[in-house]
């Protein structure tokens, strides 16, 4: 790996990267690291919610076709929106 990183040095200028590797108290880091809660995810949660209980009551119901297309639309409109 030593020859790695001097090739990496010499010819692109990229330098070895220092890791530390120190033990992190887990539970005073974990603290602050949930994301808000904004509308978008509120909303976004919702739609795939709604979905996929439209989803799951068009398969219970022996309709497989449907929520495939259910399915599909969904996936293109997330896509491309």
């Amino acid at each position: 790996m030593e020859y790695l990183w001097a090739f990496l040095e010499n010819f692109t200028g990229f330098s070895r990267p220092h890791y530390i590797s120190d033990e992190i108290d887990a539970p005073s880091q974990a603290a602050g690291i949930h994301p808000r809660l904004t509308g978008y995810r509120i909303i976004v949660t919702v739609v795939v919610a709604i979905v996929g209980m439209t989803k799951s009551a068009l398969l219970y119901g022996r309709r497989p076709t449907e929520a495939t297309a259910v399915e599909c639309v969904f996936g293109v409109g997330m896509v491309t929106g």
